[in-house]
């Protein structure tokens, strides 16, 4: 008689088993925690068709400085790229300011590298001009000071342009999330 077959023997539990069940019950907890959430995301199916009805009732009021004006085509491609609405139910208005601020400091005081950071303000108003909402909003990009003032010149404006789109995704995710019902 072998020993397995020995009356009252119990046979180990095989080493694997335990692991894989503590997966399996982490899993389904997991499942079961994440079907309970109620958040929802910013751009949802069943809300988008609202939101984007409400985007597109924005006008975003013309500026007067080069990289303000470079968010307001920003904004306008986000919230309205069928064209400006013909009875805007919200106007946008904006002031940027941009500051640049030496990193790289070499020994005879040459910057050859700068911080190009942009400030907005905002406010949002509705037809009537009452102001709904408003903030702030930054963005921070950088360049390198070469010898050619060609290039520096080139790198600094593409800084100043990829700042202020960053700069618009940031304003517009904020009078969307005001927007949201």
């Amino acid at each position: 008689m072998s020993s397995p077959e020995r009356a009252g023997h119990v046979r180990p539990a095989r080493a694997g088993h335990g692991p894989l069940l503590t997966v399996v019950f982490a899993v389904l907890l997991l499942g079961a925690l994440l079907g309970a959430c109620t958040l929802e995301p910013l751009y949802a199916l069943r809300d988008s068709g609202d939101l984007h009805a409400r985007a597109a009732g924005i006008e975003v009021v013309p500026v007067k400085e080069r990289i303000a004006h470079v968010v307001r085509n920003h904004l306008i491609d986000r919230f309205t790229p069928d064209g400006p609405p013909a009875w805007p139910e919200y106007r946008l208005t904006l002031a940027v300011e941009q500051t640049e601020t030496p990193l790289l400091i070499q020994l005879d005081d040459h910057a050859t590298r700068f911080n190009l950071t942009l400030r907005a303000s905002f406010s949002l108003a509705d037809r009537d001009g009452n102001e709904i909402y408003s903030g702030t909003a930054k963005s921070i990009g950088s360049f390198n000071v070469s010898v050619s003032g060609f290039a520096t010149v080139t790198a600094e404006r593409d800084a100043a342009d990829e700042a202020a789109r960053v700069l618009s995704e940031e304003i517009a995710t904020l009078v969307l999330l005001h927007l949201v019902p």
